[in-house]
């Protein structure tokens, strides 16, 4: 008779971490093949407090229809969950309504952009406490998908394969991975370490014909080849606006500075999605 034996080793350490901003739990990690993963609960099906913090968890609960949920990063929050695209769990970070009434909604105070405000209709900012707390849970990396619905109808949709916003201490840096897109639409690249501002308070000398119209709050640099809280403008007046309405910038194209967006997402899920939800490999495998 044959017998299999499971030795498993234990794992000490202290398992909470003080964050600068909220308490987030830490537990010590273990690298598998292909991931590295914690020994009690690869997955992150238990947050801390038994919270659904994510859309990603309702997704591995079986919850499987596009539409707003409840959730509790440090609070309860309504946010969008999209449970049709690449197999769902995608928690909407920021989302611009084509029906957004007002072209100023997300002209907002330091103190809203850090607790979430709703822009009117389904539009909404999650909140940077938020985002820091949901892209900071132990061995939980994130991936930040943007899908972008031009007027022209030229849509554009990208991705990072990492995604971490800081602490307030930190001024909510960010922090992205490799981009994955069309070529030429990596407009966070020079965002990379950037302190999260208000655009009312970041001025800045102008460089290599920058503009200083900046609306809305984002990790903005010197030259604005994206932010996705601007204004919601309905035309192209003013041109070469950057900054100051929504942008997305198009290396080496001008004219991507006055594209008229009717909607724009953003949205974030677990890396280790695909591994989790057996499209890598399943329990009964095991």
């Amino acid at each position: 008779m044959f017998v299999a034996v499971l030795f498993v080793s234990v794992v000490t350490g202290n398992v909470f971490a003080e964050s600068s901003s909220k308490r987030v739990p830490e537990i010590t990690k273990r690298s598998g093949f292909t991931k590295p993963y914690t020994i009690f609960d690869p997955c992150n099906l238990k947050k801390p407090g038994k919270r659904t913090v994510s859309c990603v968890q309702l997704r591995r609960k079986g919850y499987n229809i596009s539409g707003d949920y409840l959730i509790n990063p440090h609070g309860d929050f309504w946010v969008w969950c999209d449970m049709d695209t690449d197999g769902g769990g995608w928690t909407i970070i920021q989302r611009r309504s084509k029906d957004e009434e007002g072209e100023d909604k997300f002209e907002k105070s330091k103190e809203e952009y850090e607790k979430g405000f709703y822009g009117g209709l389904s539009s909404y900012w999650i909140g940077n406490e938020n985002l820091h707390l949901l892209t900071n849970f132990p061995n939980n990396e994130q991936v930040l998908r943007i899908e972008l619905t031009r007027q022209d109808g030229n849509n554009i949709n990208v991705e990072y394969d990492q995604f971490k916003v800081g602490s307030k201490a930190d001024e909510y840096e960010l922090s992205i991975g490799k981009y994955k897109g069309p070529h030429g639409y990596d407009a966070l690249k020079s965002y990379n370490g950037h302190k999260f501002f208000m655009g009312n308070s970041y001025y800045k000398p102008i460089y290599s014909g920058c503009y200083p119209h900046l609306s809305g709050g984002w990790w903005y640099n010197d030259c604005v080849h994206s932010n996705l809280n601007g204004r919601k403008l309905q035309s192209t007046d003013p041109k070469n606006k950057r900054g100051l309405g929504i942008t997305w910038f198009k290396d080496g194209d001008t004219s991507s500075y006055d594209a008229i967006y009717d909607q724009v997402e953003m949205k974030i899920r677990d890396a280790d999605f695909d591994f989790c939800t057996g499209k890598m490999a399943t329990y009964s495998d095991i």
